[in-house]
């Protein structure tokens, strides 16, 4: 069952002009909290993602088959 994300999470990817960019003049001070980000970059459910990609017709073509066959990084814990 599909879950939205949070308020914050979707106002950050999908109105990237109310980002923030830049530092704030020598002096001013924020007042309201940094927004909230996630410890590490997503990194989607490799089992999920190729059983996805497997029922998909596009996935014979190359730059799409590349990925699915891609073997999985074991990243450091």
């Amino acid at each position: 069952m599909p879950v939205p994300p949070a308020a914050e999470v979707w106002t950050y990817l999908a109105l990237p002009e109310l980002r923030a960019v830049g530092r704030l003049p020598a002096g001013v001070e924020r007042d309201d909290p940094l927004p909230l980000r996630p410890p590490h970059l997503f990194e989607p459910d490799r089992r999920l993602l190729l059983h996805r990609l497997a029922r998909l017709p596009a996935v014979r073509e190359p730059w799409l088959r590349a990925i699915h066959d891609r073997p999985a990084r074991r990243l450091p814990h």
